[in-house]
């Protein structure tokens, strides 16, 4: 340190940006090479006086002297650049830790032939593929669904989703006014028969399972948040679908067991000192719920605040939304049976 000149990033006072840490570090190089550049010199002239020779024996052990003093700088030079990267990823995991903001293209898949609840009943409304947007602090999640042909922009989401440590909570008022809102958009006049949401709109887990007639475990996903950006724990994984120019990461889970769910990070390397939203790759599966989910699209370390929903429905609403889901169901079958009898009509004449 002293003679070359070299500050490590883990002596330093106060956080640089990465940009700096990677100009010190070549400035460092450029020491360096003028220090074993200085090295090699003094050697040679170690070698004769007025350019007359030394003893052959006498320059064998110059020659081992001098590649030896090359080869422990060219290993100094790499523990410096480990060095080096290894702090830099270490500070983007942390920054990650403590908030993140992300937007995400996600596929979801089944991997059983009968699809499991949450699964069958996002297929039903077309939410197994689109994009995603949300907020990330270490106890709770918060996100917001928008399938294939809507825009994160200009489109309200399917619905949101509230996951913390102690409960999942699904926004079920905005789902139901996305649905109306499709059904009127079509059939105008189902907009007399469609009541509008004056219900809560968060629907907890528990009641979602009596809704669907299941148990509350089947539409819990408080697990998906016990996972930890420790970088002492973290393993680099190379899975089956890796993209190229991508480090992988395995994180560590709290919950233990077969159906803990598993989670794979990849971040694009470049990413990791060119910008500060890195490009992910994500690869989850919840064996619980017998789901597959792969994302990809940008996070942003940020302070972010997550604050459970206020608006939630409450035990006795429960027994309105069942009605209300039979009156919906009902009119759609009504609309689409008055327009197959329309097209039928219609057809002979044309």
């Amino acid at each position: 340190k002293s003679v070359l000149g070299f500050e490590s990033p883990s002596f330093r006072q106060k956080p640089e940006t990465e940009m700096f840490q990677v100009f010190c570090f070549v400035r460092s190089l450029r020491r360096l090479t003028f220090a074993c550049s200085s090295v090699m010199l003094k050697q040679i002239r170690f070698t004769g006086r007025r350019g007359f020779p030394m003893a052959s024996s006498h320059k064998k052990r110059t020659g081992l002297r001098a590649a030896l003093i090359v080869l422990l700088c060219l290993v100094l030079v790499c523990v410096v650049a480990a060095a080096v990267l290894y702090s830099l990823v270490s500070r983007k995991i942390k920054a990650f830790q403590s908030g993140a903001s992300f937007a995400l293209d996600y596929t979801i898949t089944s991997t059983e032939a009968e699809p499991p609840a949450l699964y069958a009943l996002l297929d039903k409304f077309g939410g197994t593929t689109g994009s995603l947007t949300g907020q990330y602090t270490p106890r709770a999640v918060q996100l917001a669904l928008y399938p294939t042909g809507t825009s994160t922009v200009n489109d309200a989401p399917l619905t949101r989703m509230y996951i913390s440590e102690e409960e999942t909570l699904y926004d079920a008022g905005q789902l139901y006014n996305k649905l109306r809102s499709t059904v009127v958009a079509e059939y105008p006049l189902a907009s007399l028969l469609l009541p509008g949401w004056s219900l809560g709109s968060y629907i907890s887990q528990d009641q979602l399972a009596t809704l669907l007639g299941v148990d509350p475990a089947a539409t819990g996903l408080q697990q998906v948040n016990d996972f930890q950006l420790d970088l002492k724990q973290l393993k680099t994984v190379q899975p089956a679908n890796a993209k190229e120019g991508y480090l992988y990461l395995q994180l560590p889970n709290l919950a233990a067991g077969e159906d803990a769910p598993q989670l794979i990070l990849g971040i694009e390397k470049q990413g990791l000192l060119k910008t500060l939203s890195p490009k992910v790759h994500i690869l989850l599966d919840v064996p619980a719920h017998h789901i597959h989910a792969e994302l990809s699209g940008t996070v942003t370390a940020s302070q972010t605040v997550v604050t459970a929903p206020t608006s939630r429905m409450q035990d006795s609403d429960v027994e309105s939304l069942v009605q209300l889901r039979k009156t919906i169901e009902s009119i759609v079958q009504f609309v689409q049976t008055a327009a197959q009898s329309d097209d039928a009509v219609t057809s002979p004449a044309a």
